[in-house]
């Protein structure tokens, strides 16, 4: 019983810790272009954001996250040095690179106890160079 409880509370101080304004983008949000692959260099190494069409995964009160159209492909061996991630652009204009399943954590938090948010966050990247992108036009009906 003492173990259950220990796993209980070291489960909800993780949970807690993490964002809680997460949702899925409204329909209508246009995807964005990166015209040629960029690779960034951030603190703990490198990872390259493909070229393509970036669709619009989830936003939070800060921004959108972009998923890009293949894996990341990273420095390192874990899953093969390719990781499901994007771009995520603050409504301020600054650009963090993000790995993880933003999506995923919106449709699942909605079945979770209490609505909370799980340990699969986004993790975040501050990287350089700045990505040039574009809004890609949605079709008119």
């Amino acid at each position: 019983m003492k173990h259950l409880l220990t796993t209980l509370l070291a489960s909800t101080l993780l949970i807690s810790c993490s964002t809680k304004d997460l949702e899925r983008c409204p329909p209508g949000t246009p995807a964005i272009r990166i015209a040629q692959a960029v690779e960034c260099t951030h603190s703990n190494g490198k990872f390259t954001l493909p070229a393509g069409v970036y669709q619009p995964e989830a936003q939070s009160s800060k921004g959108i996250y972009y998923v890009a159209p293949e894996r990341l492909k990273t420095t390192g061996i874990i899953r093969h040095g390719h990781e499901r991630g994007g771009l995520f652009i603050a409504k301020e204009g600054w650009e963090w690179a993000w790995i993880g399943h933003p999506g995923f954590e919106v449709d699942e938090s909605r079945t979770a106890i209490l609505h909370k948010r799980g340990i699969i966050m986004p993790t975040h990247f501050k990287f350089e160079p700045f990505v040039k992108y574009t809004p890609v036009k949605t079709k008119s009906r």
